[in-house]
């Protein structure tokens, strides 16, 4: 069966090879992943103070292969992967749009949002850009010494489909939202993806270019996110072993495959899933039967929030809710 198997996919697996190498169509990303020096090709951050919010693109020079199945679904490919909604996660190149490029030098959308400008060469296909590592937004603590370890919060954001200007605003809002404590200050980053799924490989590189450059504590780092996020969450996190302290998950969504089978990969992670009953976008059972199914397996580590009469969009107030925030912040590795 695995012979039959590769036998069918394999023109599409070298395709999807040839897509990455032919210098005809080479994505805006030259480091190779795995590249034995790829600290030293990456760009410095900037000089930066205590309270200071960051945009960092370092990670955007670092070119990954494809990661998981729902990778096939993009622009010139063909192939439909086994359970995905026909068209639904083919999605387009967003980032093109005027004013919606995510590789901008400023951590500032809306009125305040500046458009990098790209030189790339002729053989440079930008559709292809989301094979390229995360630009991602950073949050330094007012407190922060560099002698001092602090906590690492990782946000994922939702869908990119029908992206415009007001989700990335919304975004913004979520990151100023967040509870904040002072006598325990965290570093707060958010990567923004333009593949469908969040990418563990990815989020791995984004920790240690942070690590490099922040004084981090290895024991408390949290991983949180929101509907793709929030199933992003679990994809990274179980991949990932030994990374994370706790999760935090928000309304996740339920495609464009299921979770539930990562659940042996979590069970031994503290995680707080909430999620409205309501909610039509995301499956609430799907959520619900992930939490069973964790306990099932043992786990004495795992909350599950029902939010009554709450839709999907409704996510400002997990972030807001303090005792969310001192939950996932109360775990050590």
């Amino acid at each position: 069966m695995k012979k039959i198997f590769l036998f069918l996919f394999l023109p599409l697996i070298l395709k999807s090879q040839k897509i990455i190498s032919d210098k005809k169509e080479c994505p805006p990303c030259e480091i190779i992943y795995n590249d034995n020096n790829i600290k030293e090709k990456l760009d410095k951050w900037p000089e930066f103070s205590p309270g200071d919010l960051l945009k960092i693109n370092s990670l955007t020079k670092i070119q990954y292969e494809r990661h998981t199945d729902s990778e096939f679904l993009y622009y010139q490919d063909n192939f439909l992967a086994k359970g995905f909604p026909k068209l639904y996660y083919k999605i387009t190149p967003w980032w093109k749009r005027k004013r919606l490029d995510p590789w901008s030098n400023k951590p500032y959308w809306g009125k305040n949002y500046e458009q990098p400008e790209h030189n790339f060469k002729n053989h440079i296909n930008d559709n292809l850009r989301w094979i390229c590592g995360y630009s991602y937004v950073v949050e330094i603590p007012k407190e922060y010494h560099n002698k001092k370890k602090y906590p690492l919060i990782i946000f994922l954001h939702g869908t990119t489909e029908s992206l415009n200007q007001n989700l990335f605003w919304h975004r913004e809002y979520i990151r100023k939202e967040f509870y904040k404590q002072n006598k325990d200050p965290y570093i707060y980053a958010a990567p923004i993806k333009l593949d469908v799924d969040w990418s563990p490989n990815k989020i791995k590189d984004l920790i240690d270019n942070i690590k490099e450059n922040l004084s981090i504590d290895d024991d408390r780092i949290y991983l949180t996110g929101l509907s793709m996020g929030g199933r992003g969450s679990f994809i990274v996190a179980a991949k990932l072993k030994n990374t994370f302290a706790s999760l935090f998950v928000v309304a996740p969504h339920h495609g464009p495959y299921e979770y539930i089978s990562l659940a042996k990969e979590l069970k031994d992670l503290p995680i707080l899933i909430t999620h409205g009953d309501i909610d039509e976008t995301s499956s609430f059972k799907i959520a619900k039967k992930m939490a069973d199914t964790l306990i099932s397996l043992g786990s004495k580590k795992i909350i599950f929030k029902r939010r009554k009469n709450i839709g999907h969009t409704s996510w400002y107030e997990p972030y807001r809710d303090s005792a969310n925030i001192k939950w996932m912040m109360s775990w050590k590795k």
